[in-house]
C-alpha cells in the first residue's frame, strides 16, 4: 500500500531538491498512532528545508517528508498505545516536538526546552503526507465544532502565538508587534480578541503592511494602527508610539527576528516592560545598539519562545477558539491534494500567503 507525499529528496535547493511521489503508507509501533492527514499548512521552517537553509542541514537527513503543522483523524493504534481514549475517526492535531520525559527540563515543567527533543518532519517523517506517524501521548483531542478544518491545519503554529502572550495580561494593555508574518498575524488576532487597549502593527514590507490593513478594515478595529518602519522611518514609529502610549507600550512580541526589529522592540517598550522574542535571526549573532539605555536602565522583562508549552500552551489555546477567536481569515490559498505543493510554497515564498492549507483527501465538505 502507497501513499502521496512531500519529500526532501536530496540537498538541492528548491523544486530540485523537493518532490511529491507515491511512498509507502507507515505502520504504527509500540505507543504509537498512524493519523490520516485531513489538512496540513506550509511554516516558516518548511521553506527553510525547501530551501535547504544551514539553519536545518544539521536536523533533517534526506529523503525526508517535511510538514508539522496538521489536523486529522485517528486510523490506526500501534501495540501498547499508552491511551484507551483515541478511537478511529477522532477528530485530532499533534504536539509535534517529541520530549523525552527524563531530563531535567521534562521533570520540572519545561518539556517545551526539553534538551532531547525530536521533531517531526525534521528528525523523522512529517505531516505532509496522506497520513503521519506521532507518539500517543503527543495527540491532542480536537473538537469539530469549535476547530474549523482550516485552523486545525496551523495548530503548532498558533501555539507558538499564544506561547508569546500566554504570561500576559492583554485585556487594556498596549502591544506591539514588529513582524506581520503568520505567527504575527496571529498574535495581532489574540490580542484583539483579548480586548488589548492598543495594538501597533509595524513591519517593512508593504506587502506585509498591506495584508495587516486588509485585517484591521475587516475587524473594523480602531484600535489598531499599522506602521510602515524601516531606515530612517525606524525614529518616526518610535516617536509616535512613545508619545501616543506616554512613555511606550506595555508589551512587544517580536516575531522577526531581524536585527532592526529588536532594538526597535527594546525602544518602544515602556519602563518596566516585557518583550517577548519568538523571531528567529538569520545570522548567530544580534547586535544590541543601546545596551544599557533600552534594556538595563528600563528594567525590561525579555521572555524567549520556543515551541508550545506541553500541553498548557494546547489548553490556552483551545480555550480561545472556543471563545470565539477568529483566525480562519489568514488562510489565503487552499489546494486540494499535495500536488500542488510547489505552487503553494511559492506563494509562501513570494510573501503572497500567510498560511497555505493542503487537503491530501479532500475537504468533504468542512469549513
Amino acid at each position: 500500500m502507497s501513499m502521496q507525499a512531500v519529500v526532501k529528496v536530496d540537498e538541492r535547493e528548491g523544486r530540485a531538491g523537493t518532490q511529491v511521489r507515491d511512498v509507502a503508507i507507515p505502520e504504527p509501533g509500540e505507543g504509537e498512532v498512524r493519523l490520516k492527514v485531513r489538512a496540513a499548512a506550509i511554516c516558516g521552517s518548511d521553506r527553510h528545508i525547501y530551501h535547504w537553509d544551514p539553519s536545518v542541514r544539521e536536523m533533517i537527513v534526506p529523503p525526508r517528508i517535511y510538514g508539522h503543522e496538521f489536523c486529522g483523524e485517528v486510523d490506526a493504534l500501534g501495540s501498547s498505545p499508552g491511551r484507551s481514549d483515541l478511537r478511529e475517526g477522532d477528530f485530532v492535531s499533534a504536539e509535534m516536538h517529541v520530549t523525552c520525559g527524563a531530563c531535567r527540563q521534562c521533570l520540572s515543567g519545561q518539556g517545551h526546552v526539553c534538551s532531547n527533543t525530536r521533531i517531526i518532519g525534521f528528525h523523522c517523517d512529517g505531516s505532509f503526507a496522506d497520513y503521519v506517524i506521532v507518539p500517543t501521548r503527543n495527540v491532542v483531542r480536537l473538537d469539530p465544532e469549535v476547530v474549523p478544518l482550516a485552523v486545525g491545519s496551523f495548530l503548532d503554529a498558533l501555539g507558538n502565538a499564544v506561547h508569546t502572550v500566554q504570561d500576559h495580561v492583554l485585556a487594556n494593555a498596549t502591544v506591539a508587534i514588529t513582524g506581520y508574518g503568520p505567527i504575527g498575524a496571529m498574535a495581532a488576532a489574540i490580542a484583539h480578541h483579548e480586548h488589548a487597549a492598543r495594538i501597533y502593527v509595524i513591519d517593512v514590507s508593504d506587502h506585509a503592511i498591506a495584508q495587516a490593513e486588509r485585517w484591521r478594515r475587516l475587524k473594523g478595529a480602531d484600535n489598531v494602527t499599522v506602521l510602515r518602519t524601516g531606515g530612517a522611518t525606524a525614529h518616526e514609529v518610535d516617536e509616535r508610539i512613545l508619545d501616543e502610549t506616554d512613555g511606550g507600550v506595555d508589551l512587544v512580541l517580536e516575531m522577526s527576528g531581524a536585527e532592526a526589529a529588536v532594538n526597535q522592540a527594546l525602544r518602544i517598550a515602556r519602563m518596566g516592560g516585557t518583550v517577548s522574542l519568538l523571531g528567529i535571526p538569520s545570522r548567530e549573532a544580534v547586535t544590541i545598539e543601546r545596551f544599557a539605555r533600552d534594556l538595563i536602565f528600563k528594567g525590561l522583562t525579555l521572555h524567549a519562545i520556543i515551541g508550545r508549552r506541553i500541553f498548557s500552551t494546547w489548553e490556552r489555546m483551545l480555550d480561545l477558539l472556543a471563545d470565539g477567536l477568529d483566525v480562519r481569515p489568514l488562510v489565503s490559498h487552499e489546494y486540494e491534494g499535495l500536488d500542488a505543493f510547489i505552487e503553494g510554497m511559492e506563494a509562501f515564498d513570494a510573501h503572497e500567503a500567510l498560511k497555505v492549507v493542503f487537503y491530501p483527501h479532500g475537504r468533504n465538505g468542512h469549513a
